[in-house]
């Protein structure tokens, strides 16, 4: 199911140019955090953050899922075209 939730957001990231990359940045330094303190939290490397943040990889549902957690905001607001 999974799988099937990943393909849905990668197509409404193409289709819909939903900014994932450039939100989760800013919910980021809206935080004050680092990229390191985010990937510990997560744990996942700081390279897989940075690539999500650049737009060079797509997380997965379960990692947004984290990072909306992580937040303290909901998925909308990360996949969201304007970043309220």
């Amino acid at each position: 199911m999974c799988e099937v939730v990943d393909k849905k957001i990668n197509q409404l990231m193409n289709e819909s140019g939903f900014n994932i990359a450039r939100n989760l940045k800013v919910l980021r330094k809206e935080k004050n955090l680092t990229q390191k303190e985010v990937a510990r939290h997560l744990n996942i490397d700081v390279t897989t953050l940075s690539h999500y943040e650049t737009g060079i990889r797509m997380p997965d549902i379960d990692t947004l899922i984290a990072l909306a957690r992580y937040y303290d905001t909901d998925i909308n607001r990360i996949i969201s075209n304007n970043l309220e």
